[in-house]
């Protein structure tokens, strides 16, 4: 598995032909686009109806549970990155840390994932697409291996379906969503007040 993990990222891992313009796209896709998904939560609890909110609430806390889970992966069983072992080209600066699996990949997959089991099938596919060109791209510059991207998936599928049966137990996702849509409805009368 591992010979076969090595192949493939040699076979991704970017050329020494690499135009600027494209490392500067790669680059982009590869760091900047996570901070998107914060923005898209937050647009789908302000612009939706209850089904949104709790779309949200659910795909975020989805996350946070597959990224807790990432975390134990990585301390029970660390993998280096590529550049920890000389393997390929590095063009993205990156501390020497666990590889597997990727936190961005986890973020988009059970994100997507999540939303798609809520209903939102469009939206799901547009975060499940970017979030393949993200891990390709990180793949590409040398900070990850393939199969922290297929662990990222395989962390994000379970994690995906999980957390809304946890959210059913006791009608504990029901209770959360009140809370916090009152606490939401509170801020928006103080900040009105305060205008006046």
């Amino acid at each position: 598995m591992e010979q076969l993990n090595t192949q493939l990222f040699l076979w991704l891992n970017a050329s020494g032909q690499s135009g600027p313009l494209q490392l500067w796209l790669t680059t982009f896709v590869a760091e900047w686009l996570i901070y998107g998904l914060p923005l898209l939560l937050v647009l789908l609890w302000v612009t939706g109806k209850r089904p949104a909110r709790q779309a949200a609430v659910t795909a975020t806390l989805s996350v946070l549970l597959a990224l807790a889970l990432g975390q134990l992966i990585g301390l029970l069983w660390p993998h280096p990155r590529p550049f920890m072992v000389g393997l390929g080209q590095t063009l993205l600066a990156h501390q020497p840390e666990t590889s597997f699996p990727s936190d961005h990949a986890t973020v988009f997959f059970t994100l997507g994932l999540s939303l798609l089991w809520s209903g939102w099938r469009k939206l799901a596919a547009w975060v499940l697409l970017i979030g393949t060109l993200v891990a390709w791209s990180r793949v590409y510059l040398g900070v990850h291996f393939p199969l922290d991207m297929l662990g990222a998936l395989l962390l994000a599928i379970p994690s995906s379906l999980i957390t809304p049966r946890l959210l059913q137990y006791g009608q504990l996702g029901e209770k959360l969503l009140d809370r916090l849509e009152r606490f939401y409805a509170a801020c928006l009368t103080n900040g009105r007040a305060g205008r006046h």
